[in-house]
């Protein structure tokens, strides 16, 4: 289970003092700093703003509504995976908040042996989304970047008579006198064109 940071801090919200206190001394145990826990969604919302917490434990349910949604505005901000902690009553909800930020839930009573796995699945479901969006993000970035350079090269041909070649040298070279990347040149020149 290497890929749980050693230092996590991990904000416990629920309901039950009882099982509030379990889930503490289970994560305490495992060497984890726990936050405040806390009753409702408005204490839920705080904490995870001053904590910013690497994982939240939370019931669906809080003194004054409905986690989940709360849950879901905090990742919204700031991405943080969730663990659910629910009676069975409530799997529907769960089904819900796991097409959105929670990565996995505990069913009450809770088995302190589930929630070290538990954990350590949530945290590399985390860390493999994570990677994923920002290889999404760098593909559109790629992608966006390969669209102002073939446009520039277009420029460049039509304008200075080039083929598609000496379009492409004339533009690398630009961006190695320059020192910055093709696709900021490439820009740059279209941008020139533009005012002129």
């Amino acid at each position: 289970m290497q890929n749980i940071p050693d230092n996590l801090t991990v904000v416990i919200a629920h309901n039950d003092d009882a099982t509030r206190n379990q889930l503490r001394e289970v994560i305490e145990g495992l060497s984890y700093q726990v936050k405040d826990g806390c009753c409702s969604v408005d204490d839920l919302i705080e904490v995870c703003a001053e904590a910013d917490p690497d994982l939240i434990i939370s019931s669906v349910e809080l003194s004054n509504g409905n986690a989940i949604d709360a849950l879901i505005d905090i990742s919204n901000r700031n991405p943080t995976p969730a663990i659910i902690v629910t009676n069975r009553d409530s799997l529907l909800d769960v089904e819900k908040a796991l097409r959105d930020h929670v990565m996995a839930y505990l069913v009450e009573p809770l088995d302190a042996d589930q929630i070290r796995p538990t954990i350590y699945l949530v945290c590399e479901r985390f860390r493999q989304f994570e990677a994923l969006k920002q290889e999404n993000e760098d593909l559109a970035q790629a992608l966006s970047e390969r669209k102002v350079i073939e446009k520039a090269k277009g420029l460049l041909i039509g304008r200075d008579e080039l083929t598609e070649e000496q379009a492409f040298r004339r533009l690398q070279k630009m961006a190695q006198s320059a020192r910055e990347r093709m696709a900021v040149t490439a820009q740059r020149l279209l941008d020139q064109e533009a005012a002129e």
